[in-house]
């Protein structure tokens, strides 16, 4: 039995990697309905009554200003029928020389190139790639020092959550 875990473990479904050459920021009514009835309840509800946007952060997120951390915000433009994910940090300048990573002996960096809705798309699919496959981060501080960025377990599965519930809201995983 404990064979055919490790071999499970081993050459079983690895994670799902998200396509970032097609982006798309539609769902289906089904998947927005899911969302709206079923997900939304895990998330603190904002209103921007300018853009006419609905604003959804997860309500298990790390919210002490004091820690260095990544977080996540869905946002529903139900005007244009689109939904965005994007990228919050804490401090701002987080990403600003990108955010390493590193996993045995295979190792990147994530870059959040422009502020626009194409860019944290593709920042939050590689950064869920990344996560999912239990990546250790780093960061360049203010004084150029490579930090480690530490993610609790409970941070862990938050970040999975929203970026796991974006994506199914997109309809690029299942």
């Amino acid at each position: 039995m404990t064979g055919i875990v490790l071999l499970y473990i081993v050459f079983g479904p690895k994670a799902k990697q998200i396509d970032i050459k097609s982006i798309n920021f539609h769902s289906t009514e089904s998947a927005e309905l899911y969302f709206k009835n079923i997900r939304s309840f895990s998330y603190e509800r904002e209103e921007n009554s300018d853009a006419q946007f609905i604003l959804y952060r997860i309500k298990s997120r790390e919210k002490d200003t004091l820690v260095p951390t990544i977080n996540f915000m869905i946002v529903s433009n139900w005007l244009q029928d689109e939904n965005y994910i994007i990228v919050e940090t804490q401090p701002e300048q987080l990403l600003d020389k990108g955010l390493m990573w590193v996993k045995d002996e295979n190792e990147g960096v994530i870059k959040l190139k422009t502020r626009d809705t194409e860019a944290h798309y593709v920042f939050s699919a590689l950064f869920y790639e990344q996560l999912t496959g239990e990546s250790d981060f780093f960061y360049i501080d203010e004084n150029g020092e490579s930090r480690h960025l530490i993610f609790s377990e409970d941070q862990r599965k938050s970040l999975k959550k929203t970026l796991k519930d974006y994506y199914k809201l997109v309809g690029k995983i299942r």
